[in-house]
């Protein structure tokens, strides 16, 4: 049990480092971002660091460009598909976990096709697969398992449409970069990089448009720039930029993007993204959707083609003025995805149902059985 009076004496114990006034800070970091985009020479200096302990970006285009976004409006289909769990729990009846991926089909100004929303279960028995699966092994597969789905639903999309061909958009919440393979085992990232880039690339030869959408990204990339400015391009003087540590991205691009338009197209500098196939590649660009600045991460193919950028920026745009300021899209495919507590309840008590059926014994741990009834 949580004692408030408690938790409101500690509230006030942090509250200066909570509310610290960080606005001079944020508007240093601004007009340098400023001084960047003047210096016509500065991705040429950049392209010669080879020593940054973060990642750095690349790009093509003027840095300081800003480029308008409208609402897509000509008849269009917007898929989705988002992933939920059940943890393996070693307290409970068999070890085994679930994950719910959510699906939807979203098609505007078609009056031939209806809207679409469903979820697909999926049980993994731990024992047979191979590897002991831990809370973050099971993310990895829920991720597998989104990228697989919304490549069936694509193909299939695709087919349905193959008389009447509609811009056919799928959107994925979160990131195309896999960053939580950087820390994992050389087997483990192996396994899981291998089968991602290969759903990626089937993506890519199925010509299918997808895109990753961040809501309120705390990503560094661009302050890593502005970081390397500070120290002279010398990562080593650490003290150069301390000032950089409690800044992201979304701090530049509030002052430097207007309500409805991008940044130009970043080449991600991840350490991960080197092992992707070219074609697949991790770029990104920001966007101010009105309500917050958004990353939108995209394979190179797609980077690469202005037209594809522009399509995918106001599509994301449209979602997000429909879903006031969020994806309509991804939350759909959330809440077809999201496993709630009763849905949880069920899923256990019908393993044991199906145990009992079977003759065997219910072994369920007394800690289990005492955070469900406790009794004193």
């Amino acid at each position: 049990m949580l004692d408030k009076s408690k938790l409101i004496a500690q509230l006030h114990k942090v509250a200066d480092q909570l509310f610290a006034d960080k606005s001079n800070s944020y508007e240093h970091i601004r007009a340098l971002w400023s001084a960047i985009i003047a210096d016509p020479l500065f991705l040429h200096k950049v392209k010669r660091v080879d020593n940054a302990p973060w990642p750095v970006p690349l790009w093509h285009e003027n840095l300081g460009q800003i480029t308008d976004v409208s609402c897509y409006s000509k008849p269009h289909v917007v898929l989705s598909v988002d992933g939920s769990q059940i943890y393996p729990d070693r307290h409970h009846v068999s070890p085994c976990f679930l994950i719910n991926t959510g699906s939807v089909v979203l098609p505007y100004a078609h009056q031939a096709q209806k809207v679409e929303l469903y979820s697909m279960p999926t049980v993994f028995v731990v024992e047979d697969a191979g590897m002991p699966f831990t809370t973050d092994m099971v993310n990895c597969k829920r991720q597998e398992l989104e990228l697989q789905e919304g490549l069936v639903l694509a193909k299939r999309i695709k087919e349905a449409y193959v008389h009447c061909p509609l811009v056919s958009t799928l959107l994925f919440d979160g990131s195309l970069i896999f960053w939580h393979l950087s820390s994992k085992e050389k087997e483990i990232r192996d396994l899981f990089l291998h089968s991602y880039c290969a759903l990626l690339h089937e993506l890519y030869s199925e010509k299918i448009v997808t895109a990753w959408y961040i809501s309120a990204p705390k990503s560094k990339e661009l302050v890593n720039l502005v970081r390397l400015y500070l120290c002279d391009f010398d990562p080593t003087k650490k003290e150069a930029y301390e000032m950089c540590n409690a800044v992201t991205d979304t701090t530049i691009m509030h002052s430097f993007l207007p309500s409805f338009t991008r940044s130009i197209v970043f080449q991600n500098g991840s350490s991960i993204s080197d092992y992707y196939p070219s074609v697949v590649r991790p770029y990104f660009f920001y966007m101010n959707v009105g309500q917050e600045i958004g990353r939108v991460e995209i394979p190179a193919w797609i980077a690469h083609d202005e037209c594809l950028v522009n399509d995918i920026a106001s599509i994301v745009l449209d979602q997000c003025t429909k879903g006031d300021g969020y994806p309509v899209a991804l939350a759909e495919a959330h809440e077809q995805a999201v496993i709630k507590g009763p849905d949880r309840d069920f899923f256990y008590h019908f393993l044991q149902k199906m145990i009992i059926e079977r003759g065997k014994r219910v072994s369920v741990s007394r800690k289990s059985l005492k955070k469900r009834g406790i009794q004193i």
